[in-house]
């Protein structure tokens, strides 16, 4: 896994949600405790996408606490990712920014934006369902991206086979399973884009 570090055209670069901008582990794993009684979990024991190879608890409860988080989001207190609103805030007064998500339903999805972003943010988000995780790449290129962020190593892998050029999100669940650009943060996602540097509001907003 290598760290990416070549600066990105804002409005070459598309989102993956879940994993990405919102918090899936960490709605899982407290779900699984509140909701089932699995509370020795951490983040950490997802060590592989498909999370009921990892761990030992029965596929019907795992696939309950992800329609949980697919069907009321908001409901289920899914949160955002460390800086993920903050950095896309910024994002959005250079570019559209494009929510490309294998979700089967965009309603959970709006709404949770809706709640986390402001409505001039909110206005410059495209969002797109695929309802396939591998079918995401002519979204990708009917949107005129390039780049693209994904937490699923299969989808970043894919993706790089085809010419485009993914960046992993790291999660444990893609941890050493590729040698593929990546990302640590949405910290570090904003210093590719380079935000500050294009938006002439920077210095005004800064704290004195």
């Amino acid at each position: 896994m290598k760290q990416a570090t070549a600066r990105i055209d804002p409005e070459k670069i598309g989102f993956d949600f879940d994993g990405v901008i919102a918090d899936i582990g960490e709605a899982f794993v407290r779900l699984a405790c509140s909701d089932y009684g699995y509370c020795s979990l951490r983040v950490e024991d997802l060590s592989s996408f498909q999370v009921e190879e990892c761990l030992d608890i029965p596929g019907r409860v795992i696939e309950r606490i992800f329609d949980d988080i697919l069907e009321d989001s908001l409901g289920v207190g899914l949160k955002p990712m460390s800086g993920a609103i903050e950095t896309l805030s910024g994002l959005s007064r250079l570019a559209t920014i494009t929510v490309i998500t294998a979700r089967p339903s965009l309603e959970p999805v709006r709404a949770w934006f809706d709640h986390f972003c402001d409505t001039e943010t909110n206005s410059r988000i495209q969002l797109i369902a695929t309802g396939d995780h591998d079918d995401k790449e002519r979204y990708i290129r009917q949107c005129g991206l390039h780049h693209f962020v994904d937490d699923r190593t299969i989808t970043c892998l894919y993706l790089a086979e085809a010419g485009l050029a993914p960046l992993v999100f790291s999660q444990p669940w893609n941890n050493g399973r590729h040698q593929l650009p990546s990302v640590e943060d949405w910290k570090q996602l904003g210093a590719l884009l380079d935000i500050d540097a294009h938006n002439p509001f920077a210095e005004q907003e800064k704290p004195r």
